[in-house]
């Protein structure tokens, strides 16, 4: 249970309504759980995070499965079970292999990674553990996507951080998944 409960309309001010139902006539058809259940009790800042999101998830530079692959780095690197229990099973579908995605949920070294596996992975764990990139992962980095694909990556790594950090710090449990064993500590 998280620490602060799934806010309704009523419950917002009324300045901040419009936002409130924009939103969620964005999100129609998809359950409203996960990190906006929280960002909510903001809906001006729930609908900014996730028009940059949908910008960052359309973007071209990187493919889908190396996306897929950043969200599950990201979610083992914050401990993030809800991220995790959203993408797993995405990034398997995308195409990462079903041992890179144990492996990392596992913090088990991963072995042959392709280059753009490998850099993607390297650059997340990197700007995560240290708040910044080594020059040699970031040349990696701008040489396989370009400089839009790198901004892309960072982008992607700081977005989904911002909703781990959310979830994090409001105890937000992830629910059991059909397929995908969870993330642990």
């Amino acid at each position: 249970m998280a620490r602060i409960a799934l806010v309704t309309r009523e419950q917002i001010a009324e300045k901040d309504k419009p936002a409130y139902d924009a939103f969620m006539t964005s999100r129609a058809g998809r359950p409203n759980i996960g990190p906006y259940s929280l960002l909510l009790h903001m809906p001006e800042m729930a609908q900014r995070l996730e028009a940059l999101r949908i910008c960052l998830r359309d973007e071209a530079s990187l493919t889908q499965k190396l996306q897929e692959l950043v969200m599950i780095s990201v979610a083992r690197e914050m401990g993030c079970a809800f991220i995790w229990y959203a993408h797993a099973a995405a990034a398997r579908q995308a195409g990462v292999r079903g041992d890179i995605v144990d492996n990392i949920r596992e913090r088990r070294p991963l072995a042959d990674l392709d280059a753009e596996e490998r850099t993607v992975v390297d650059f997340t764990r990197e700007l995560l553990q240290n708040r910044k990139v080594s020059r040699a992962t970031f040349d990696a980095a701008t040489a396989r996507f370009g400089q839009r694909g790198t901004m892309t990556l960072t982008n992607l790594i700081a977005c989904y951080a911002v909703l781990a950090y959310n979830m994090n710090a409001y105890e937000l449990d992830a629910p059991a998944h059909a397929t995908e064993k969870p993330l642990t500590a």
